[in-house]
């Protein structure tokens, strides 16, 4: 089967952002079928492009996967119309390449944006072309309710525009129970046709996360020593709300063995950085970044992982690679909210959520860890077991590809 894999933002492991639509392209290749990947050269690495063929269209073959790419910028910190601008022009030059790529079987699209879908939309109405729709993002509910979105007209297009995604999809993923819950809520309230709605979520990379890996160099190295490290490593954006963790750090200041580690990039970092110089806090350290290639030892290094999000009832419902990343590598895992994760985490003894953005809460089970630091071994061990049992990738990818292949025998 040819699938033509659809997502604006793709990377490889050469980068540091999220390699959903790489891993899963690769076992869909182990089992017979070609892909070509459509997307941008926003997230591709200098290596990835070292033999791209092409001016403002990139063509790449990245370990047998066929990267068409166009040069279409986007980043975190550009003005909101230069974002939207980059969206619009994908969605021009990606439903003029659709329809004008020969022998598609099947398009698979995936969000973030929503608008990645809109070139299947053309290729399902003009060539019949199955389509399966990947939401590993809510839109547009989560940048509503975040009020990222406020524009009456512009909420009521994108509210069109998700009906109108669901409609023509002839199977849809959902990345986690509470989006699969979103999407069948939109479907019931838009009287939709029912179809296959499948909850698969992002995977544990069991094979470069794991307990084994050493990363008694980097606590050498960033002088971490006899410390208990919290770390937050991935996006420190909006969404995050990361000042959640300073608020945290000010009140365990007087806990000078309690060491928050903040790692990545996005538009509150500075901001944070700020935040913690005026608060004269010692117990926050905030650093650039790293490559994944970097990351495995980066967490081995630290002694309980964080996922923490905003104050946004919506954003329980997330599936962060984080969270997965953490789980591989045999680290406890605290989270700021309730939800699906909570339940894994707290039924299967692999770490603690809590009350949604509640630092009470919060400060409670941090000092908990911190005076329990002889349970820290075999939490981590429950949550390498969960990882290898339920977050497999190749297991996660076999189950998205079961979707795909049951819609093209239909």
């Amino acid at each position: 089967m040819h699938i033509l894999y659809i997502h604006q933002y793709f990377a490889t492991p050469n980068g540091s952002i999220v390699t959903r639509a790489y891993e899963f392209s690769k076992v869909w290749m182990a089992k017979g079928h070609k892909i070509t990947m459509l997307t941008t050269t926003a997230k591709l690495t200098a290596e990835d492009m070292k033999n791209a063929k092409g001016r403002f269209l990139k063509k790449i073959n990245i370990e047998g996967i066929n990267v068409l790419a166009f040069k279409i910028p986007y980043e975190q910190k550009m003005s909101k119309i230069k974002r939207y601008l980059s969206w619009i022009a994908f969605i021009v030059f990606s439903v003029v390449t659709t329809l004008f790529t020969r022998n598609i079987d099947l398009i698979f699209a995936r969000t973030t944006p929503l608008t990645a879908g809109i070139p299947a939309i053309f290729a399902k109405k003009l060539k019949k072309t199955p389509f399966v729709f990947d939401v590993t993002d809510q839109w547009p509910e989560v940048p509503i309710e975040m009020g990222m979105v406020r524009n009456k007209i512009i909420i009521k297009i994108l509210l069109w525009l998700e009906k109108t995604l669901y409609k023509y999809s002839d199977a849809i993923i959902a990345c986690s129970p509470g989006m699969a819950n979103g999407v069948k809520e939109v479907m019931t309230r838009n009287k939709l046709k029912d179809k296959p709605i499948k909850v698969v979520p992002n995977f544990s990379e069991t094979k470069v996360y794991h307990p084994d890996v050493d990363g008694s160099f980097v606590r050498k190295e960033r002088g971490w020593d006899d410390k208990l490290v919290f770390l937050h490593a991935g996006s420190m954006g909006t969404a995050n709300s990361l000042n959640f963790i300073i608020d945290v750090a000010l009140n365990l200041r007087e806990h000078p063995e309690i060491l928050f580690v903040l790692i990545g990039a996005g538009n509150e970092k500075h901001s944070l950085e700020k935040r913690v110089k005026e608060l004269g806090l010692t117990n926050v350290e905030i650093s650039a970044i790293v490559l994944r290639q970097q990351l495995p030892a980066v967490i081995a290094a630290a002694d309980i992982s964080l996922v923490i999000f905003g104050n946004v009832p919506i954003l329980q419902d997330n599936s962060a690679n984080k969270f997965f990343d953490a789980l591989a590598a045999g680290n406890p895992v605290l989270i700021n909210y309730s939800g699906w994760q909570r339940e894994v985490l707290e039924e299967n003894n692999a770490g603690y959520g809590c009350q949604q953005y509640d630092p009470d809460e919060f400060v409670e089970k941090v000092l908990y860890l911190n005076s329990h630091r002889d349970e820290l071994l075999e939490i981590g061990m429950n949550a390498r077991r969960v990882a290898v049992d339920k977050y497999d990738r190749q297991k996660l990818a076999m189950e998205a590809l079961n979707v795909i292949e049951n819609v093209k025998l239909s």
